[in-house]
């Protein structure tokens, strides 16, 4: 990350900071003002009853009443928009955390890794992980889009290229950014949204909306307001008392079928609020790309509809309050808020699973966007359909820190469509391998990768790298490998084209057996639509360039021995491995 970034978010951080503490300051005055106008109004009501209700001691009463509830809902805007706030703050500090090098707060997808292939051997899911640096979601369905483009890459250069531009523009944007994400980061019990995604079989509720319940929504109401005001009249409130009870026996006849409709939305107004809050942000965006305004039409009416699910989940919620006898028993309360609700989910439901996938995309956008920003130097990828090509300057692991991961430069597919990588033990062999397979998965994500200069024609990913032993499935290491081994032939039976990247390959066998597998999976690999990078320690194999002269190119990684000492520089070099440092390095150790 380059120190202008870096500066741009300890001030973010400064200023979203001293935001907070100014409403803090605006909480507790408004903390003090509540406690006065309560007092106040108890002072008044005290006041009426002493005077027998002489006066304006009522009104007044009622007037600081209205004032004091007015400061309730003034006191919740500032809590929320200190949440918000501390967000922002918290979010600038990740950023900073991040630049130097510790780890992200936010998700690292382990959860979402698949078990084995690519995203397996390169480290693409888990703790250190290209999904925990790019990650910038809050919310379960933007952490699941990320996850599951790393998991299956774009292979279209017409979908490359239009999230190229989508990224490139919202790099931009890094007030709208940070707020997205400072909101879904707010976001609770979205868990519970599953259900809501599902929806409900409307058939199983179709009484509510007979005619006999449409009727009795309108007319008891009306009744019970005209026992009301009748009994005002007569200062008698029999008739009050028994139309709440009248009326709690009647929806008492249905009330299952609304708890069931309740306990579907219940206590998510916030959530809700939450959802229609970033639904509003990313319609509000002014977008010049043509993908992301599709998608802003694609969640027009999403904002609405969720600020009316929030408000609708409110007033359904005062079933739990003190006043919930007499609310339904006057005036069927519940019976309201459950209609409504059906009529939400017939208008809205079926929407809702592309809303919130719409929701995702933007955040996975936002993630590869934040990247971007954070890694100016790193660029976009030219793609090209005409060849099967990988070729790249100064190529770099892009978890590493620019100032001290080592480039190198590669070119695949031109001539030679396999490259032998040989090398002594920890020269650099297998972070190569990582360094090409990450930054292809960064390319056909859309998103920039560590090079000057990067060209490439969108591959499959198809690795084998470590095994274990399984003794649940009785397989050995060997058994195991040959196991990844066959699923990637069977894998590149399809012409599509891809790249395989093997790393020490039948490591599980002697010497020559392990030699001549080798060689025999070599010849098979350039019968395919493939282009193949293969490390080893097995410098042998190094002839078979010269038995397929054109299709196969030796490359290396040396050591250094100077003064007793190991180094390596981790550079790629034209040729077959000379040095060996294994004897070495256990008599360094005192193995031997």
């Amino acid at each position: 990350m380059n120190n202008e970034a870096i500066h741009t978010y300890r001030q973010r951080a400064n200023n979203f900071r001293a935001g907070e503490k100014k409403r803090s300051v605006q909480l507790s005055r408004t903390s003090v003002l509540r406690l006065l106008l309560f007092a106040g109004f108890a002072w008044f009501v005290y006041r009426a009853f002493s005077n027998r209700f002489a006066g304006l001691d009522i009104l007044v009463a009622l007037v600081l009443l209205a004032l004091f509830l007015s400061m309730v809902f003034v006191a919740d805007s500032i809590r929320k928009k200190m949440k918000f706030l501390q967000q922002l703050v918290k979010i600038n500090e990740n950023e900073i955390a991040v630049a130097n090098g510790d780890p992200s707060f936010l998700s690292n997808g382990a959860e979402l890794a698949p078990p084995k292939g690519f995203p397996a051997d390169l480290n693409v899911f888990g703790k250190n992980s290209l999904f925990h640096i790019l990650n910038r979601t809050g919310s379960q369905s933007g952490k699941e889009q990320l996850g599951r483009r790393l998991a299956f890459p774009f292979s279209d250069a017409k979908d490359i290229r239009n999230y190229q531009a989508c990224v490139k523009e919202m790099a931009g944007y890094i007030d709208f950014r940070q707020a997205l994400l400072a909101h879904t980061l707010l976001f609770k019990e979205e868990n519970t949204l599953a259900q809501l995604q599902t929806g409900i079989d409307a058939n199983r509720f179709s009484e509510l909306n007979n005619r006999f319940w449409s009727v009795m929504a309108v007319v008891w109401p009306l009744l019970s307001v005209t026992a009301i005001v009748y009994s005002a009249s007569v200062n008698n409130y029999k008739s009050v008392l028994a139309a709440t009870i009248l009326g709690l026996g009647v929806i008492g006849l249905i009330l299952k079928k609304i708890n069931l409709l309740y306990y579907h939305i219940s206590k998510r107004s916030y959530l809700y609020s939450q959802y229609a809050k970033c639904f509003r942000l990313i319609n509000a965006q002014k977008f010049e790309h043509p993908y992301l305004q599709e998608k802003q039409e694609a969640i027009r009416h999403a904002s609405g509809a969720f600020s009316k699910l929030s408000g609708l989940t409110g007033v359904f919620d005062l079933r739990l309050s003190l006043f919930s006898i007499f609310i339904n028993g006057l005036f069927l309360w519940d019976l309201s808020c459950a209609r409504a609700y059906l009529k939400w989910n017939e208008q809205y439901q079926p929407h809702i699973k592309n809303w919130f996938e719409t929701l995702g995309e933007i955040e996975l956008l936002n993630s590869i966007a934040a990247f971007y920003y954070n890694h100016p130097l790193f660029v976009f990828p030219q793609v090209v359909e005409d060849r099967i090509v990988i070729e790249a300057t100064a190529l770099g692991h892009p978890l590493m820190k620019e100032e001290s991961a080592v480039a190198n430069d590669v070119s695949i597919g031109g001539q030679a469509k396999l490259h032998l990588i040989t090398g002594s033990n920890m020269s650099g062999k297998s972070t190569f391998l990582r360094t090409i397979g990450l930054n292809l998965v960064l390319a056909q994500l859309g998103a920039p990768v560590f090079a000057k200069h990067f060209t490439f024609h969108p591959l499959r990913l198809l690795t084998s790298f470590h095994h274990i032993d399984s003794l649940e499935e009785s397989t050995s290491y060997f058994y195991a490998e040959l196991k990844s081994l066959k699923e990637i032939i069977d894998a590149l039976e399809n012409p599509k084209p891809a790249l395989v990247l093997l790393d020490e390959v039948m490591r599980g066998t002697n010497s020559k057996d392990k030699h001549d597998g080798s060689a025999l999976l070599i010849r098979k690999l350039l019968g395919f639509s493939c282009l193949s990078l293969i490390a080893t320690h097995d410098t042998e194999l190094g002839v078979l360039a010269d038995h397929h002269p054109g299709m196969i190119e030796n490359f290396c990684f040396e050591s250094e021995l100077a003064n007793n000492e190991l180094s390596f520089d981790f550079k790629m070099r034209k040729g077959v491995a000379q040095s060996k440092n294994a004897t070495f390095l256990m008599q360094k150790m005192g193995i031997v």
